[in-house]
């Protein structure tokens, strides 16, 4: 970059050539982007690696979980004289299961045939899809049935099992029975009373029908137990025909969802056990083909949550951007901060010369006011004891000229009262404050002003309301200056609303450090633009306003260790809000 001589350039003037400056920004730029890239990519990478670690780790565990269960499962079923000694599984829950588990899906099987009217291929579909040897239905005493086996299915007592649904005296029926050896079902029977359609139907599995059931009920065991590890949201076990046997969904067990995923994992699963992974909106599916017994295999399918990565790398987007910004905008301009410091210093330097000055010259006016308001006392005095001697002494005989001489005397002395006020105030920003400070209940000062201001506020239809906490903490306070600051606020505010309105006083202690006292009003409001201004001295917008009356409230409130601050919305009033520090207890 090519710096100018040490000659000093006018006020303005780049210090180098602003294409130099374009080319090293745009090589700062394209290297920041470069690397915003790669640190994205790895710590995308990264994250997704681990939340495929984690459901790796899943998917062990519910396979190792699943092996051990239908194993000890298949040896009860040979062997069930050893149920007692083996402690996952207690069959005879089991069993009651099943039974649960079948009556369910009876009323399942209802919902899904409605009120249409029964059809031999809709039973037969219904039979294959939920593994059941047989199904019937019996409406208006005409029986409609469906059986896996030659010959019918079981049942053919003259008085079936579901009569009491025929007379009305039940909702359901079931009829099992078992092996004499072993005590396990072998065939069981369910009949529902329809509620979406009329007649009964009638459910019935056989022995490997049971078998079926037995393991659906594990496996979906095993999803409930696993279901909430992790980012998991959800799992999902299909066997080699697409059927789902278990899933976190009740509503998608015994459907059938075969995608092109599921059916490449079949495919490889004979060169060896593998893990794959896909990814869909918001989530990573992480799968693998497993091996449940000697004669079932199923895909274990988790879906895991990408949410809480997806944030992680949003956030890392958005600061590597900010970096990268920072950096090339730091970068671009340090050049030029560097040689531009000096003459900002020299500016700065300047006008500082040039505030000290104007307040030297501003203290001295001050001090001079000072000097003559305090001359201007002495005569003011005499002056209203003139016209008071005057009002007394010297007033006409006759009514007539008696009242338009009172109105005139009152004048004057209205007169003298503002310029002694003005002379006050002129006083009270010119000296040193000496606050004599005493214990002031502050709602005792509160209440006395709204007293003094009771008059003028009912003529000018003004509703006063009071919203005063009871036994609030005692301040040290100079009761005449903060009552003097208090009453100028309140005036202003019976000033913002000739034609009437509503001020509220209210106060209370805030955290027990500090009391609160807000000062409202719903008259004109302050505009935007005056609202910074209105603790300036001077600074008013009445016609007849010298602009002493808020920034000597603030000047006492502040020597008080006080604070105050303003919200005014125009057409809709202003609220003054107060803070004044409650002192500590010693000891």
């Amino acid at each position: 970059m090519t710096l100018a001589k040490t000659k000093r350039e006018p006020k303005g003037r780049w210090f180098f050539r602003p294409l130099y400056l374009l080319i090293i920004w745009g090589l700062l730029a394209l290297l920041l982007a470069a690397n915003g890239t790669y640190e994205t990519k790895r710590a995308k990478d990264n994250l997704f690696q681990m939340l495929f670690d984690e459901g790796s780790a899943l998917i062990t565990g519910m396979e190792k979980s699943a092996q051990n269960t239908f194993a000890s499962l298949n040896t009860i079923e040979v062997f069930p004289d050893v149920s007692a000694f083996i402690t996952p599984i207690n069959f005879w829950a089991l069993e009651e299961s099943v039974v649960d588990l079948i009556l369910d899906v009876a009323f399942q099987i209802d919902q899904e045939l409605g009120n249409s009217p029964p059809q031999q291929t809709l039973l037969q579909k219904e039979g294959e899809i939920r593994h059941f040897s047989g199904i019937e239905m019996v409406v208006a005493g005409e029986k409609f049935s469906f059986s896996r086996r030659p010959g019918g299915s079981p049942g053919k007592n003259p008085r079936p099992f579901y009569q009491p649904l025929l007379e009305g005296k039940a909702s359901y029926a079931i009829e099992r029975s078992e092996k004499f050896e072993t005590g396990q079902i072998d065939h069981l029977s369910v009949a529902i009373f329809r509620k979406a359609g009329e007649g009964i139907l009638i459910l019935h599995a056989d022995e490997s029908d049971i078998h079926f059931f037995r393991r659906r009920i594990i496996l979906q065991g095993l999803v409930e137990e696993w279901r909430d590890k992790g980012e998991t949201k959800y799992i999902s076990i299909q066997g080699e025909d697409s059927e789902i046997w278990a899933d976190t969904s009740l509503q998608k067990i015994g459907k059938k969802e075969g995608t092109g995923f599921i059916r490449q994992l079949f495919s490889k699963s004979g060169s060896g056990p593998q893990i794959a992974r896909q990814k869909i909106p918001g989530i990573l599916e992480v799968a693998k083909v497993v091996a449940l017994d000697k004669n079932n295999r199923a895909v274990l399918r988790v879906g895991l949550s990408t949410e809480k990565v997806e944030q992680i790398i949003s956030a890392d987007q958005r600061n590597i951007v900010l970096f990268s910004l920072l950096l090339l905008v730091f970068g671009g301009l340090g050049v030029t901060f560097i040689y531009r410091m000096e003459n900002r210093h020299l500016d700065r330097m300047r006008e500082m010369e040039e505030k000290i000055h104007q307040s030297e010259k501003l203290s001295s006016l001050a001090n001079l006011a000072a000097g003559v308001a305090h001359e201007i006392r002495n005569p003011l005095n005499a002056i209203g004891m003139a016209i008071q001697r005057l009002q007394r002494e010297f007033a006409p005989e006759h009514p007539e000229p008696q009242g338009e001489y009172y109105r005139f005397t009152d004048i004057l002395r209205g007169e003298v009262k503002r310029v002694n006020e003005i002379v006050e105030q002129f006083l009270f920003f010119a000296r040193p404050a000496r606050l004599e400070l005493q214990e002031v209940q502050v709602e005792d000062i509160l209440r006395d002003i709204l007293l003094l201001c009771r008059e003028s506020a009912e003529q000018q239809k003004i509703i006063l309301q009071e919203e005063i906490e009871p036994n609030l903490p005692v301040l040290r306070l100079d009761r005449q200056r903060m009552q003097e600051a208090f009453w100028n606020l309140v005036n202003n505010a019976l000033q913002a609303m000739p034609d009437g309105g509503r001020l509220t006083l209210a106060a209370k202690l805030q955290a027990g450090m500090e009391i609160i006292i807000e000062i409202s009003d719903t008259g004109q409001g302050i505009p935007e633009e005056n609202i910074r201004r209105i603790f300036e001295y001077y600074f008013t917008t009445k016609e007849k306003g010298i602009g002493l009356g808020i920034p000597l409230a603030h000047k006492i409130i502040q020597e008080h260790g006080g604070t105050i601050r303003a919200q005014s919305e125009v057409g809709r009033g202003s609220t003054f809000r107060i803070s004044l520090p409650v002192p500590r207890e010693k000891g």
